[in-house]
């Protein structure tokens, strides 16, 4: 037994003399690798910025509407029997055609009547005007001799002192006054055209019974049209009245030059805007068309132009510090252009990163490489 034990003992001393023997070859065959991480600064180019006074095209944007529009109302009561043309919508009317004709027999006959009354009262008073006012007379005889039921009634030859109180006295005046006052009425049973223009909207047809106060249509012009467009209050002082502006349409070939015929002095408190209207003239203009427009000639002081890319979060740029060290420096943008930005804020000399895709935080180490623009 002893012997047996005595050999167990000596086989597991081998077993465990092999096994560290080969562990240590194993771990001495190991090596150790140095990985260097690669810390190289993030090329960049750069350009010394040299502020200037910047021209730019001022844009405006927005709905033509006719500077010559009315509403009709109707203020006498009668039946809609016409007019020089049909009163429907798109129909075009000259200044002074009837657009909308009320019967107006009865008016009418009550005005002839009047008038009829009033020549009689004029004949009455002659013989009395030759004798008492002699120097006088050839006057009313010829104001006289040209009354007619057909005509408007002309005025009163002028009466001063005791003539005037002679008219009044005999109710010349105030015969006078109801002549004009029944004319009056009687004119508004036609309503013409004010201005050259088309019929927008028509509410009424032949045959329709029109009452007081009742909406008959809207009628627009088509010679002028004005557009309302909001500007950046930076531009207020660069804008006046009577300045050109050149329209063109996204939809309409052509072009059109208008000129600014006010600016609001109110500022929007939200956008800081002002708004600014403008005139123009055109045949193929009609109202509600959009219409783009650029002021040329407006200036921004130490300005710069940059490609829209340089700036981010509307209102930053990456600029460079002691030659290396990277800044996110704040500025002002005047003006957003297709791809260039117009911005102020920068001072000469500063070193601007030109750079489309730059993804780096501030303070960043970065090789810079001198570009020129």
């Amino acid at each position: 037994m002893n012997k047996k034990l005595i050999r167990n003992i000596a086989l597991a001393v081998v077993i465990l003399t092999v096994g560290l023997t080969v562990k240590n070859k194993l771990s001495g065959m190991a090596t150790k690798v140095e990985i260097k991480e690669d810390k190289t600064a993030p090329i960049v180019n750069v350009f010394s910025a040299s502020p200037d006074t910047v021209g730019l095209s001022l844009e405006l944007y927005g709905k033509l509407n006719a500077v010559n529009r009315v509403d009709l109302l109707a203020e006498v009561s009668g039946s809609f029997v016409g007019g020089d043309r049909d009163f429907l919508e798109g129909t075009a009317f000259k200044k002074g055609e009837v657009m909308i004709q009320l019967d107006n027999a009865e008016a009418k006959a009550n005005a002839m009547s009047l008038k009829g009354n009033f020549i009689n009262s004029i004949l009455g008073i002659l013989p009395d005007i030759k004798m008492d006012y002699a120097e006088d007379y050839a006057r009313f005889e010829a104001y006289y001799n040209g009354l007619s039921l057909s005509s408007t009634l002309p005025a009163l030859p002028e009466a001063v002192g005791t003539l005037e109180k002679f008219l009044i006295a005999r109710g010349i005046q105030s015969a006078y006054y109801q002549v004009k006052s029944a004319e009056e009425r009687l004119a508004k049973f036609s309503i013409r055209a004010p201005f050259d223009g088309v019929v927008a909207v028509a509410n009424v047809k032949r045959g329709n019974l029109v009452s007081p106060g009742r909406a008959l249509g809207t009628f627009v012009g088509t010679g002028t049209f004005e557009i309302k467009s909001a500007v950046t209050l930076a531009y207020a002082d660069e804008l006046s009245v009577g300045q050109k502006v050149q329209f063109t349409s996204p939809d309409v070939a052509g072009n059109w030059t208008g000129s600014i015929d006010r600016i609001s002095p109110v500022v929007d408190a939200a956008s800081q805007s002002i708004n600014v209207i403008a005139n123009v003239r055109g045949k193929d203009l009609r109202e509600g068309m959009y219409l783009t427009g650029a002021i040329e000639g407006v200036q921004v002081f130490d300005a710069l132009s940059l490609p829209a890319y340089m700036v981010f979060d509307n209102e930053y740029v990456y600029t460079v510090e002691n030659d290396s060290i990277l800044q996110k420096t704040k500025i002002q943008v005047v003006e957003w252009l297709d791809d260039q930005i117009i911005i102020t804020g920068i001072g000469p000399g500063t070193t601007m990163v030109d750079a489309p895709t730059l993804k780096a935080a501030a303070g960043t180490i970065v090789n810079a490489t001198e570009i020129k623009r």
